[in-house]
């Protein structure tokens, strides 16, 4: 939408022009609930289960959830190490377009129970690929996310219609933050090279803002008083 000029008034020969601007705000996000994600998961086909709550615990992208492999996964030490993804109409890995999209996430005991089981019942291909159909092959995004996802949603009813893979990384970056968990650490996880898009996609989902603020001042002014008291002694003494 263009910005739209308004002549408010003339001043002398002059008209002053105020511009419009179009509007920079964007409707706040609402992520899925825990229990929500957990319905979905019990929705879609039992291949790919995994796929939802590996997504929803790690905050994927769907190019990386698809690339994922059996050997990215560490269940010892429980790190997961995002080193590839797989484009839109693709089925073939490349490297991630950013450095900062390559990284190690924190592998929750929830995902690794859930790829644990998933890899008990649907053995990794050849080539290590996690999440493969029934004939083997690596997922399209357009069979999992347009077809499989979508028609699982459409089948919960307390799940908005809109839903898309993308919400259950929403899904991961809202509860980290709902746990106290700093923006630079988010925007880490989910493999963003600064931390402005978290602040300006899920600012408002930072639990406890005000009550953080208060105490900031608080704390400030009373280490103040007293260091000022502390010093004021020794004169008082004299």
């Amino acid at each position: 939408m263009f910005a739209a000029a308004v002549i408010d008034r003339k001043i002398g020969s002059s008209p002053m022009v105020r511009l419009q601007l179009p509007s920079t705000s964007r409707e706040r996000l609402v992520p899925l609930s825990v229990e929500q994600v957990r319905r979905v998961a019990e929705a879609v086909p039992p291949r790919c289960k995994a796929m939802v709550l590996t997504q929803a615990g790690l905050g994927l992208r769907i190019g990386e959830l698809l690339a994922l492999r059996v050997d990215d996964v560490d269940f010892l030490r429980r790190p997961v190490r995002i080193e590839w993804q797989i484009p839109p109409g693709e089925r073939t890995r490349i490297r991630p377009k950013t450095p900062t999209s390559r990284r190690t996430i924190p592998l929750p005991q929830v995902v690794s129970e859930a790829l644990a089981e998933h890899i008990r019942q649907f053995p990794p291909a050849a080539d290590g690929t996690l999440f493969t159909t029934s004939t083997g092959r690596v997922y399209s995004h357009a069979y999992y996310g347009a077809q499989l996802f979508k028609n699982a949603i459409r089948a919960l009813p307390d799940v908005p219609d809109s839903t898309t893979t993308h919400d259950l990384r929403h899904h991961y970056a809202s509860v980290l933050l709902a746990a106290g968990r700093s923006v630079i650490e988010v925007a880490e996880r989910l493999g963003h090279e600064n931390a402005t898009l978290v602040l300006t996609t899920y600012g408002h989902l930072i639990q406890g803002q005000d009550d953080r603020t208060r105490q900031a001042i608080d704390e400030a002014w009373t280490a103040q008083n007293e260091t000022a008291t502390s010093q004021a002694r020794p004169g008082e003494a004299q």
